[in-house]
């Protein structure tokens, strides 16, 4: 630990690094998916719900209202880099609320500065989610630190940060979906399972506190629920198929085993010193701190949910990752001697994570990128405006390789109208779809680009180009 305190600023600046060459990626996953929202949404000026190839609605809007003014500022061209600074400023405030929580817990040792780094350095976060521009890491800072703003209602018997954490906890509604309520009901839980948390959290000015601090919930679902109904009947279903729809039990049994693991895996290494800690002192027979406890349970009962569902996803955990890092936190600063051994080196770990992030990020995602898929999604872009020409171009095609085309022309063009869905009669055009019957056509071609496909069904005289198939398949 002391060679961390030594160096904790350089290895802090080339964790940093890391995460600024990550920037500069190309489209990664389904990251289009919000780009793509936020600019019908400045172009249509529609800002209570999101919008995307035509359509309205379906998901709450608040990481569009934050990526827009960013992506003014860079440029439209630019809006995937607006993207990620958003979701990067919601990596480092989820480290930041984590180092102010834990130096309330333990002041005085250095837990503050260990803790937001630890964030940093976890797996997951480092080479993926703190950077990729979903709403994810915007939801969990949200989530994190209306936790933290909770716990220190309790410990200051405060009835404004009370209220404060439910405002919190509203944003993070507001960033992608309403089990940011069932999270806080937890952490709630938690907590009251001290008597002293009880008698706060249970009296009767707190109960009042409640109902101010679920108004903005109950304002926003009566205004824009209203109309925008697939923000509340959309969310719903998708919460109840992911939780209920139990398609294939063999899968299901599979992924009980497996999605464990995977967040262990990802939680790398918050999660080893973690369970090391806790396990040797149980074998001790030395009880577990308070802080420890109840954070453990916190993660442990907001994990389970997901990992009995049929249908769910790492990402949907990482509001989590920060309550494991605070018990790692804890074990690190106060029982060092458990981890002196080559295998628990923290130093060996976080200097590790460091270099391999930086040479992944510097090195690694270009070269992929470069070789495999992502930068094929530019060329791509480029063939369909050459072969679409003055005529309009259309998509029927939702993966995650469709849409970045699409974001990237329409990123290009943002003076033009965005591509949206073909209209049920047009005569001349251009359409990005999977498969050559999607759309009844005058012509169709295959464009390759590395490891990517992408269907072109023409009509009217865009059909012309020898590019094109005559007729269907």
């Amino acid at each position: 630990m002391s060679f961390l305190r030594r160096y904790y600023w350089g290895i802090l600046g080339g964790v940093l690094a890391t995460y600024v060459f990550s920037l500069f990626h190309a489209y990664v996953g389904e990251e289009a998916n919000y780009t793509i929202m936020s600019m019908e949404m400045w172009q249509r000026q529609i800002f209570r719900s999101v919008v995307a190839l035509g359509g309205v609605g379906g998901r709450p809007p608040l990481y569009n209202w934050l990526m827009i003014p960013v992506a003014r500022l860079v440029g439209w061209s630019q809006v995937l880099l607006a993207a990620r600074l958003v979701t990067l400023g919601a990596t480092l405030g989820t480290a930041l609320t984590l180092g102010w929580w834990a130096r309330s817990l333990w002041p005085g040792v250095g837990a503050g500065k260990l803790a937001g780094l630890l964030y940093l350095v976890t797996a997951d976060v480092l080479f993926y989610r703190g950077w990729l521009a979903y709403a994810d890491p915007l939801f969990a800072f949200f989530m994190v630190l209306s936790a933290y703003l909770l716990w220190s209602a309790v410990q200051r018997r405060n009835l404004f940060w009370l209220v404060l954490s439910l405002w919190v906890i509203f944003a993070s509604y507001l960033t992608k979906v309403m089990t940011a309520y069932a999270y806080y009901g937890g952490i709630w839980l938690v907590l009251s399972s001290q008597r002293s948390g009880r008698e706060f959290l249970w009296s009767r000015r707190a109960l009042g506190i409640y109902v101010l601090g679920l108004l903005p919930m109950g304002l926003w679902l009566g205004v824009v629920g209203h109309q925008d109904t697939l923000q509340v009947t959309g969310q719903l279903d998708d919460v109840s198929n992911k939780l209920l729809s139990l398609d294939d039990l063999s899968a299901w049994f599979l992924k009980l085993g497996e999605f464990p693991l995977s967040i262990l895996a990802g939680l790398l290494p918050s999660s080893l010193w973690a369970l090391w800690g806790m396990t040797a002192q149980r074998r001790q027979g030395i009880p577990w701190p308070m802080p420890v406890k109840l954070l453990s349970g916190m993660a442990l009962l907001n994990f389970l949910p997901y990992w009995v569902a049929p249908h769910s996803a790492l990402r949907y955990v990482l509001p989590e990752y920060g309550l494991v890092v605070l018990v790692a936190t804890y074990y690190l600063i106060h029982e060092p001697v458990l981890f002196r051994s080559g295998i628990l080196s923290p130093e060996r770990w976080v200097v590790g994570l460091a270099l391999l992030g930086l040479g992944v990020s510097a090195v690694g995602y270009p070269l992929y990128q470069q070789r495999v898929r992502g930068d094929n999604y530019a060329r791509m872009a480029t063939q369909i405006e050459a072969l679409a020409g003055p005529y309009p171009v259309y998509t029927l095609n939702w993966t995650s390789v469709g849409l970045s085309v699409v974001a990237l022309i329409d990123s290009r063009h943002f003076g033009r109208p965005a591509i949206v869905t073909p209209p049920p009669r047009f005569a001349d055009g251009l359409v990005i779809a999977e498969t050559p019957r999607d759309l009844p056509g005058d012509g169709w071609a295959e464009l390759e680009g590395q490891a990517e496909q992408l269907i072109l069904i023409c009509r009217g005289k865009v059909c012309a180009a020898p590019f094109f198939h005559s007729g269907r398949p």
